[in-house]
């Protein structure tokens, strides 16, 4: 089991999108959860929008973190994927405990307690460096970073490295990072942003998912990609370079 980490500490960067787009191509590669880990909870709307509040307030991800469920109470069991809600109440966690140790180490020890029936998972993160966005940071296998291109995109992808950083001094643990541009398109501003991330010569840079109307529109009316277009392409590209990565030896294990 692969888990690849979605973040970006500046809103508006795709994170949630790009979380969703990447788990449903991986999804037709083996068994996917996702983890919805930011308290806008746009991953729990997208997947669940039938849910009832009160249901999703019993269980999801922040009882897992605080040990208060097990895992398989917090797993909502949906076809094509798998996928642990967010609720609003994530707002409160940092007040109630002070320990990203303890919420770190309760993702990890749930997440390896159902190893065995997935493949892959997909953790998106807050908009910001809060406890959990450590604990997402800490389970991951690759730490994929969408930029998109505004004139903070630079100044924000060095605030996530920074985090990162301290993640693994925590830990003692390496993670692999690389960038995703999104919605770039060809305008001189934006490929200047480009370049400067090529440039972070240490962290690779994916291929580009293009600039398209359809993706927002897809993703705001809870629908996938339509298979065969340039943009389900574009994500179906993205799923293998990120195996690449994170399993360059095992392709597709679970087909």
């Amino acid at each position: 089991m692969k888990v690849i980490t979605v973040s970006n500490i500046k809103g508006g960067s795709a994170k949630s999108t790009t979380a969703i787009h990447l788990a449903e191509a991986l999804s037709r590669r083996g068994k996917t959860l996702v983890i919805d880990m930011d308290m806008q909870a746009d991953l729990t709307d997208f997947f669940l929008p039938n849910e009832s509040l009160d249901q999703l307030e019993i269980h999801n991800i922040m009882t897992l973190l605080l040990g208060r469920s097990k895992i398989e109470e917090v797993i909502i069991r949906k076809t094509p994927i798998d996928i642990i809600p967010a609720t609003l109440s994530l707002s409160k966690l940092v007040r109630i405990t002070q320990d990203p140790l303890f919420l770190s180490e309760s993702l990890k020890r749930g997440l390896d307690s159902v190893k065995n029936q997935y493949a892959y998972v997909v953790i998106d993160t807050p908009g910001s460096a809060k406890f959990e966005l450590t604990s997402a940071l800490y389970s991951a296998n690759l730490v994929l970073i969408p930029v998109t291109p505004s004139k903070w995109a630079i100044r924000a992808v060095n605030l996530l490295l920074d985090e990162i950083t301290e993640t693994e001094t925590l830990f003692t643990a390496r993670k692999q990072t690389s960038f995703l541009p999104c919605l770039f398109g060809a305008s001189k501003k934006h490929r200047e942003i480009l370049e400067k991330l090529k440039a972070i010569e240490e962290i690779p840079t994916l291929n580009e998912i293009p600039k398209s109307e359809s993706i927002k529109t897809k993703t705001e009316k809870n629908e996938f990609l339509k298979k065969g277009t340039n943009t389900w392409h574009a994500f179906d590209q993205l799923a293998d370079e990120v195996i690449r990565l994170v399993d360059p030896e095992n392709r597709f294990p679970f087909l």
